[in-house]
């Protein structure tokens, strides 16, 4: 891998010009690397995505309630919610090294290696998940906003989306700035999803990151198109 890559890790600036492939390279090169590094950074953003799941779930319901964690990387979300009692939970990662890695947690039932954006899955059945969550997941380079079509697809009329992202990743990401907020509201308006959005503080989703938002996004149709 090129220096500029390792260095593309932490700046996300770097990432502007990288190949949705690039950053999928750059992130099995730093698969084993990865939860040490970012622990010492103080990544909590799979904590936030427990807590709200839990408070969503009564315990009684977890064990049966089907889970896609996209952007699972080593699976930090799927440990948390494994311990929270839901235990129907796939992976989505496009770096096969970083499933290799979350394959170890013996948390997923399934590991699927792909790249979440608007093209079908062809693993996944629509209407197949209750609940989706992305942890981490929204910056630079990686989620398109596109990939909430797919989302859409393959969550349950009733079920949910559930992500978090800093305030700072919206202002600065190109993808994002003109055009995933009114994405959001857009889908709102024409009957796709009812929006829950939980202000996080300072430091709650990744401690150098300032404060975010955690979405929770109801989603009321089987598919949409633009």
């Amino acid at each position: 891998m090129s220096g500029r890559h390792i260095d593309a890790r932490h700046n996300y600036n770097l990432r502007k010009t990288m190949t949705p492939q690039q950053i999928a390279d750059m992130f099995n090169d730093f698969a084993d690397d990865y939860e040490e590094e970012y622990k010492g950074l103080g990544l909590c953003s799979h904590l936030r995505i427990g807590e709200y799941m839990a408070e969503t779930y009564p315990e009684h319901q977890r064990a049966a309630l089907q889970v896609l964690d996209v952007g699972a990387g080593t699976g930090y979300v799927g440990e948390t919610l494994s311990e929270l009692g839901f235990k129907r939970i796939d992976a989505l990662d496009p770096a096969q090294k970083m499933l290799d890695v979350a394959k170890t947690k013996h948390v997923y039932e399934r590991l699927i290696c792909a790249f979440l954006n608007k093209n079908r899955i062809d693993e996944i059945e629509t209407d197949q998940y209750d609940c989706i969550t992305a942890a981490g997941a929204f910056n630079e380079g990686l989620i398109p906003v596109c990939a909430f079509l797919e989302m859409i697809r393959i969550v349950k009329p009733g079920g949910r989306i559930i992500f978090t992202i800093t305030d700072k990743y919206i202002a600065n990401t190109d993808g994002y700035r003109k055009e995933l907020l009114p994405f959001i509201q857009k889908m709102a308006d024409e009957g796709a999803w009812d929006i829950t959005a939980v202000p996080l503080a300072d430091g709650a989703i990744h401690r150098p990151d300032g404060p975010g938002m955690l979405y929770s996004f109801k989603v009321n149709v089987t598919e949409k198109h633009l």
